[in-house]
């Protein structure tokens, strides 16, 4: 996770031709003095404020460097504006470091808001799958008692799930199952433009044409669009559309559908069409980038799972991939507390107790795994130093400790029944980490 900047060249080339405008004007005014440095009002060091507070101390030094070279022409013998350059050059480091100061700041105010508001989204779309789950649950019970959430979770879980083109099936077979959808395809977007398709149900050519009024529409506006936004309705040969967006805000795919039943055809309905669209293909992309992490040269999160990997795992790991991004380009950390038990016992009754924990915030998150003989849980803190952590984990402790006596009595209890010792009792073990520590952690109980 990335902030855009703008290219240094582009940045240096503005400067040095900020820097040439004001040296003709200052020549239009007094070709003696074009820096007007020895006005009533020091010029130059304004210049230098601009372009450093605004740029940065690398582009403030471009444009005193410029005005260097200028002085060797206009100012050649002069020792007095010498003396005023040298100066001019503190202050430029003066300002640079007030902008570094100020924009690295910035900066991390940026991207945790562009990490929360990431998080906003996808929990967002959990949460509308869930009540869409709820009403079709109420709706249709007893004629189909499979829940809407049990399949879509289903599908996340299935191996069948690791490409586009499985995860285009999949959507497209739940869109069917639940919105009545006949006729739909998804087609991958590269450049604003349609590419190949990835999955079709029911009478619709893949061969879209790349004019039709909608999709257009949708490609340059970014948002889903259904058939009563467009004025001319002749224009379109779709009734509705949705585009997924990539975390750079690019459309990276796009659902077309050409045929529902006119009962279904309703802004609510289509509403929740573009839910589920985004929600399982959000899923899939989770997965696909953690893919490409193992594939490339370094592998942020080496987890060793037995078969095929759960999505609330794959959620945990990316989560901890970000948000190490995070931490080595923006110096923000964030923590992982981890309990582990051999006991399966008290393996349950922390996943009763943490599930649903009022102690998290909703950007927390928890998942529990198993390694060798080692119950796991771990749970991630987002956004929160060594110190702030603290608390937290004392009040989790506090709760931890009660479930760990509650225990100790049952087995002490059991101890005497068979003659055992206490020292067969083996006690919790907690540790709190950062998040660049995760693989540590991983191979530290044998999961990597």
């Amino acid at each position: 996770m990335t902030l855009k900047r703008q290219s240094p060249i582009l940045q240096a080339t503005e400067v040095i031709l900020f820097t040439l405008i004001i040296g003709g004007i200052g020549y239009f005014i007094d070709p003696l003095d074009p820096l007007l440095v020895y006005s009533n009002f020091s010029f130059m060091i304004l210049w230098l404020a601009i372009v450093t507070l605004f740029y940065g101390l690398n582009m403030g030094i471009i444009m005193w460097i410029s005005f260097a070279i200028m002085s060797f022409i206009s100012y050649r013998g002069d020792d007095i504006f010498t003396t005023i350059l040298l100066e001019n050059l503190f202050f430029v480091f003066l300002f640079g470091l007030f902008f570094s100061n100020l924009h690295e700041e910035m900066d991390k105010y940026k991207i945790k808001n562009k990490y929360l508001q990431l998080r906003l989204k996808e929990l967002s779309n959990a949460f509308f799958t869930l009540k869409i789950s709820h009403d079709k649950l109420e709706s249709i019970y007893i004629i189909q008692p499979a829940s809407f959430r049990f399949v879509i979770s289903e599908i996340l879980e299935s191996t069948q799930h690791n490409t586009p083109q499985e995860s285009a099936t999949n959507t497209l077979k739940v869109l069917k199952k639940f919105f009545s959808v006949n006729a739909a395809m998804i087609l991958k977007v590269q450049g604003k433009r349609l590419d190949k398709c990835f999955g079709s149900i029911g009478d619709i050519q893949s061969n879209v044409n790349p004019h039709d009024k909608l999709i257009e529409e949708v490609l340059l506006q970014q948002k889903a669009m259904f058939l009563n936004d467009l004025e001319d309705k002749a224009q379109t040969s779709y009734l509705f559309a949705v585009p997924f967006l990539d975390k750079r805000d690019d459309v990276i795919a796009i659902l077309i559908v050409k045929e529902i039943p006119f009962l279904h055809y309703n802004q609510d309905t289509l509403l929740k069409i573009n839910v589920v669209f985004n929600y399982i293909w959000t899923e899939y992309k989770k997965r696909a980038s953690l893919k490409n992490l193992r594939n490339s040269s370094k592998e942020y999160v080496p987890l060793k799972t037995e078969g095929h990997e759960g999505q609330n795992v794959i959620d945990f790991k990316l989560e901890v991939v970000r948000l190490n991004n995070i931490l080595t380009s923006f110096n923000i950390d964030s923590r992982i507390y981890a309990i582990s038990t051999k006991n399966s016992d008290v393996d349950k009754q922390i996943q009763d107790f943490l599930y649903g924990n009022e102690l998290f915030e909703v950007i927390d998150q928890y998942v529990s795994i198993r390694c060798n003989e080692h119950h796991i849980h771990l749970i991630l803190f987002p956004f929160i130093s060594n110190a702030g952590v603290h608390r937290r984990i004392s009040d989790l402790n506090t709760s931890l400790e009660s479930i760990e006596r509650e225990h100790r009595v049952k087995m002490l209890d059991e101890a005497l029944e068979t003659h055992l010792s206490e020292s067969t009792y083996e006690r919790l073990r907690k540790k709190q980490i950062s998040v660049r520590n995760f693989n540590n952690l991983l191979k530290e109980y044998g999961c990597a």
